[in-house]
């Protein structure tokens, strides 16, 4: 088991953030990118051996990629040029992943570019995910979804898909929010789930909201899931003892 946490849950800049995981005890960072997506270091000349550079310095792996500002661009974007460019953003996204060692890229639906019923069978938002998957198949990484919709909602979409770089992003503290049961849902994935976050309800600390992380963590070894745990929990007045707080209760309860 290997435990990330997201740069931005850290309360440093993002060139120091490898250091600081480390200090606290992580085994990775999961980089995570806006909407002004162009201005990351990901996309500067010499970026991405910045960035390996950071994480190798530091002793630690990049864990996956979060481009949170792609509900901007998303595939059911009314503007051609704004879906377009989404799909180049996650096309850039898997040909960058391997280079930085990872496999996993977060592919966020919320807010403005949340997932509706009807979307899940319309043409317009498979085909942008189809394209996206074909780079991601070729590169040997995966897109991961995280978005409000069900454990059953997520297997329709994969399965329309149909591409084997198409899987689903879990965050138990957001399923528990929208009144899923996490533990029954994570049994229905199964294999669908590519990668994980840790979060608990609230904004609480993991293991003080709502989660049953008992019944989670037995349900996550259940169906045999070996890949990162990523933090995406909010720091308290100390954002540092938060983040070793949550770290802590993840390594002595799984």
């Amino acid at each position: 088991m290997k435990v990330g946490i997201r740069d931005g849950m850290l309360p440093v800049s993002f060139e120091e953030s490898f250091q600081k995981a480390k200090e606290i005890g992580f085994d990775g960072v999961e980089i995570c990118m806006g909407v002004n997506y162009r201005e990351h270091l990901l996309w500067q000349d010499g970026g991405i051996d910045k960035v390996n550079g950071l994480a190798e310095a530091a002793g630690v792996e990049v864990s996956s990629l979060s481009p949170g500002g792609f509900t901007a661009y998303s595939f059911m974007h009314p503007t051609d040029s704004t879906r377009t460019e989404g799909i180049a953003k996650l096309q850039y996204l898997a040909e960058t992943c391997p280079k930085l060692g990872a496999k996993v890229i977060l592919v966020p639906f919320f807010g403005n570019g949340k997932i509706e019923d009807e979307h899940i069978g319309e043409s317009r938002f498979l085909d942008g995910l189809k394209a996206a998957a074909e780079t991601a198949e070729k590169h040997g990484v995966f897109f991961a979804i995280e978005s409000t919709l069900s454990a059953e909602q997520h297997q329709q979409i994969i399965d329309n898909v149909g591409s084997s770089a198409v899987g689903v992003y879990y965050d138990m503290g957001n399923a528990t929010g929208f009144g899923f049961d996490s533990p029954s849902e994570i049994r229905s994935l199964g294999g669908a789930i590519t990668q994980m976050h840790i979060k608990d309800t609230g904004g609480n600390h993991a293991g003080e909201g709502d989660v049953d992380f008992p019944a989670v963590f037995e349900a996550v070894h259940s169906v045999g899931y070996d890949s990162w745990f990523v933090l995406e929990t909010p720091g308290k007045d100390d954002p540092v003892a938060s983040a070793a707080k949550n770290l802590g209760f993840v390594r002595n309860s799984f």
